[in-house]
């Protein structure tokens, strides 16, 4: 999956989506619960919170027990169900951002077992297959507009500051791994930057004398929007999406290996701000 509704990425379908049932159920690897995030960035359209147990006789809504619904920019919803009661945590006509914890999963309303019931719906709320969402086909992403003059500049700089840094790193790169003393965290093969899927170039990032940088040693989490709020940074989508270009993501979608990438560079103290 490239796009996630669970804290810890570990999603595994335990009923999937079929003409009977126009969702899917999502559990964490090896049948772990775990918290519940947002897929996208949206506004909170429905949330019922006060569902304490699991009740098989329900009927509508009632059989999602306790549930969010968020509306996106694009028209789209997403709905999650069954969540625990207590861990909701966000209102009705609240802004969510992409990855921001909403709830946890639960066992509220018409289910069996704990898990969480995940929907994509369109705006006349005709259901989708979710999969195609999760992994990447659909987005429910917005189309963000044309970066500002400023922002061309800093993608500029940060091409050639990484042209530089390959450069430097193919003449001599046991020296740079030597000065820089990131022994374990550079990869070096044949002379050459290996690159990934998310159009991150190079997983070095070059910091300038007093250049100032984002620094969370001591979050454990797997989330880089509750890593940038434990430090009382805005988290919000167009956020990131600063930081992503100040730390040479030149394509930021919030995808899981670009959160990664950013997330690892705030524990090492080097995340660019």
């Amino acid at each position: 999956m490239t796009s996630h509704v669970l804290e810890n990425v570990n999603e595994a379908i335990s009923n999937n989506y079929s003409s009977y049932h126009k969702a899917v159920d999502i559990v964490g690897n090896n049948n772990t619960v775990d918290d519940v995030v947002a897929i996208s960035d949206g506004k909170v359209e429905m949330v019922v919170k006060d569902v304490k147990y699991t009740n098989h006789n329900t009927k509508g809504t009632a059989t999602y027990g306790n549930f969010v619904k968020l509306k996106h920019e694009n028209g789209q919803k997403s709905l999650y169900a069954h969540l625990k009661y207590g861990s909701v945590d966000v209102s009705n006509g609240q802004t969510v951002s992409k990855g921001e914890k909403i709830g946890t999963m639960g066992q509220t309303g018409n289910a069996y077992g704990t898990h969480l019931h995940f929907e994509v719906r369109n705006a006349d709320e005709s259901r989708e297959n979710p999969n195609d969402y999760l992994n990447g086909t659909k987005t429910l992403d917005t189309k963000k507009e044309e970066p500002k003059e400023e922002i061309k500049q800093i993608i500029k700089d940060e091409n050639e500051n990484k042209a530089e840094i390959k450069e430097e790193i193919n003449s001599n790169p046991k020296a740079i791994i030597e000065n820089e003393n990131t022994t374990n965290e550079i990869k070096y093969q044949n002379n050459n930057l290996t690159t990934n899927n998310s159009n991150i170039s190079n997983n070095n990032t070059s910091i300038t004398p007093n250049e100032t940088t984002l620094e969370n040693k001591n979050y454990q989490g797997g989330s880089i929007v509750d890593g940038l709020k434990t430090i009382n940074i805005d988290s919000s989508y167009d956020n990131r999406c600063q930081l992503a270009l100040k730390n040479g993501i030149e394509n930021y979608h919030g995808t899981y290996n670009q959160n990664v990438y950013l997330l690892k560079l705030l524990k090492l103290g080097k995340l660019k701000s």
